[in-house]
């Protein structure tokens, strides 16, 4: 029993330590198109900080009225391609030669 419990203990160990996470969100002030983008990386037993570190930088940049790309209104995504802040969409077609 002892050693069934010390295998799945290394086991778990080692595919602790190989894994890896990054975590990227790009974040823009409608208002005045500044862009930030925050991002973190982590591998073995970090991975779980990469999330935690990227969601305390959303917040605190939210607070200064940033907004993640993701959730801007049609109207602001709008604006902010006409003033060149963001690129426009790619078109999802695809093109006949």
């Amino acid at each position: 029993m002892a050693r069934t419990v010390a295998t799945i203990f290394l086991v778990f160990s080692l595919v602790s330590l190989a894994a890896c996470a990054a975590e990227s969100v790009t974040l823009v002030q409608p208002r005045t198109g500044a862009t930030i983008k925050c991002s973190a990386s982590g591998s073995g037993l970090m991975t779980g900080m990469a999330t935690v570190m990227v969601d305390e930088c959303v917040k605190k940049y939210e607070a200064d009225g940033y907004v993640p790309e993701g959730r801007l209104t049609p109207a602001e995504r709008a604006d902010l391609e006409r003033r060149g802040v963001l690129p426009k969409p790619a078109d999802p077609r695809p093109t006949m030669y």
